[in-house]
């Protein structure tokens, strides 16, 4: 192989990669797998697109070997690849927030709602539920949550928060968490919690920004 082959060769991979991630609806559905393996029908629900148009994506992050999938009777289930889809997702977002000061401006408006929706960092909230002070719920879907949570959370799923609302005590914290800093259900579910006259908090941190640590069950 002669040297510019070689490189044609390795950085056509490279670029592959990117050509992959180089679609927002491509990187959602990423996100979303990153949490729990998923059918095409509950991604192309989450993304809001058709079930043809998110099979198209799903393809592309196939021949990319970023996604793989499984059978299972009658549904098929889509997965991360393994772990390394994970730490690129991080890395690329980590990039993006370094080079657009845009992104935290625009996540603090929309998923703090301007300071509005109160923020527990994370020693405070293990150390509040080490003592007893606090609850913490996981909002996602319930697949989530089975597949992996934090050590202590209850699973209420956000659609069921409401029906759940007598089972919370009102003398302590209720603390949510979602898929993460731009994840919004943990926002919605303070809200919901602070109209029942509950004091309510989210965390900014998901089960993949603790993934190797002793908190993830």
């Amino acid at each position: 192989m002669e040297p510019r082959d070689f490189k044609d060769f390795v950085y056509g991979h490279f670029a592959k990669i990117s050509k992959a991630l180089s679609s927002p609806r491509r990187f959602e559905i990423l996100d979303y797998l990153s949490h729990a393996p998923k059918t095409v029908e509950t991604l192309a629900k989450e993304t809001s697109m058709s079930v043809a148009n998110t099979s198209q994506h799903l393809q592309s992050l196939l021949e990319a070997k970023l996604v793989k999938f499984t059978k299972d009777k009658n549904f098929v289930y889509y997965s991360l690849a393994d772990d390394k889809v994970v730490e690129a997702l991080r890395a690329v977002r980590n990039l993006a927030e370094t080079r657009s000061p845009d992104i935290e401006y625009q996540r603090k408006e929309y998923i703090e709602r301007n300071d509005k929706v109160k923020v527990v960092q994370l020693e405070s909230m293990l150390q509040e539920l080490q003592n007893g002070e606090a609850v913490l719920i996981d909002v996602r879907p319930e697949e989530e949550y089975d597949t992996r949570h934090i050590s202590g959370a209850m699973s209420i799923p956000l659609h069921n928060l409401e029906s759940h609302i007598s089972s919370l005590p009102r003398n302590k914290k209720i603390i949510a968490y979602c898929r993460g800093p731009y994840c919004l259900f943990a926002t919605q579910a303070v809200e919901v919690l602070n109209s029942f006259g509950f004091e309510a908090y989210r965390i900014e941190e998901g089960v993949n920004e603790l993934k190797h640590s002793e908190y993830i069950h």
